[in-house]
């Protein structure tokens, strides 16, 4: 089984997600993410036919005209970029970081809930997310067809009992001026 951490994006159209998302792991902006040993990101459309379309980043496309491609393109429904370990999955409204680790694993060894944690506030604030979800058992399924909003997929992790954890994030701290 999988781990999932999910976020809304927020306003963000799915071009834009996917943008800024594969530019924070080309300028190594995450810290507990990381992008494949190579530098080049190898990303996958898939459009409502269901067909995947590859892209490589940024040997074919930068990062700014695949935005503008997925955001000019309406029947691109998901993209996927591989990352050493596992990979991102960008739908309308949602980003997916999607690991290898098992969630009872995540549930019952403090090590592993402290890096999926840092992965998760990483992504939630990279995202300004006021909350997220940590699931098993691939919840990403549910995007587009019984979800399309966050108090859907909420309902809907319920619902099916997939093994969850909703996690609300607190608001940064105020800088102290010293």
């Amino acid at each position: 089984m999988t781990i999932e951490i999910l976020v809304p994006t927020g306003g963000r159209t799915l071009g834009g997600a996917t943008r800024a998302v594969i530019e924070t792991l080309l300028s190594r902006g995450f810290q507990n993410i990381d992008p494949p040993e190579s530098q080049v990101l190898e990303v996958e459309l898939r459009n409502v036919d269901d067909e995947d379309h590859p892209r490589s980043v940024p040997d074919e496309v930068s990062p700014a005209d695949l935005g503008e491609e997925i955001k000019a393109n309406r029947e691109i429904l998901r993209v996927r970029v591989g990352l050493r370990l596992g990979c991102f999955l960008l739908y309308p409204g949602f980003c997916v970081l999607q690991r290898p680790d098992d969630f009872e694993q995540f549930e019952a060894d403090p090590r592993a809930r402290q890096v999926i944690g840092r992965e998760a506030l990483e992504l939630a604030r990279a995202f300004s997310a006021s909350e997220l979800l940590v699931c098993g058992d691939t919840a990403s399924d549910f995007l587009g067809s019984e979800a399309t909003t966050w108090d859907q997929l909420c309902e809907v992790i319920t619902e099916e009992e997939v093994p969850h954890k909703r996690i609300q994030i607190p608001p940064p701290k105020p800088r102290g001026d010293a």
